[in-house]
C-alpha cells in the first residue's frame, strides 16, 4: 500500500532529521549510503525522499554514493521546521486520502 510505504519513509526521514539535532557532531547521522538496500527501498525509490533530504542540507558526493551534511552545514533552525513539518504532515487525518 502506498500510503504505508509514504507513512513509513516520513518516519524514517524524521528519524534521521531528529537523530542530526540530537547529535550534529556524530558524522554517522550526516552520512547516507544511497546504496543502502534499506534506504533506497524505503526513502530513495520513493518520490522525493532524496531531493528532501538535499533541501534540509545534505550534498551528494562526486560519485553518487554518498548523501553528506557537512558539519559546518547542520543547520539546526532548518531542520527543526523539516522535523515539524513531517510530523504534521503524518498526523494529518486526511494523509494520503487527497491524492487518490
Amino acid at each position: 500500500d502506498d500510503n504505508v510505504r509514504v507513512k513509513r519513509a516520513f518516519q524514517i526521514l524524521l528519524k534521521i532529521v531528529a537523530n542530526i539535532v540530537k547529535n550534529p557532531e556524530e558524522e554517522k547521522f550526516r552520512r547516507i549510503r544511497l546504496n543502502n538496500p534499506v534506504f533506497k527501498d524505503r526513502v530513495g525509490n520513493l518520490q522525493g525522499g532524496v531531493e528532501f533530504l538535499e533541501l534540509c542540507g545534505f550534498q551528494k558526493l562526486r560519485n553518487n554514493s554518498y548523501l553528506v551534511m557537512p558539519r559546518g552545514k547542520v543547520d539546526v533552525a532548518l531542520l527543526n521546521a523539516a522535523g515539524v513539518q513531517i510530523a504534521s504532515a503524518m498526523e494529518n487525518p486526511y494523509f494520503g486520502l487527497l491524492s487518490k
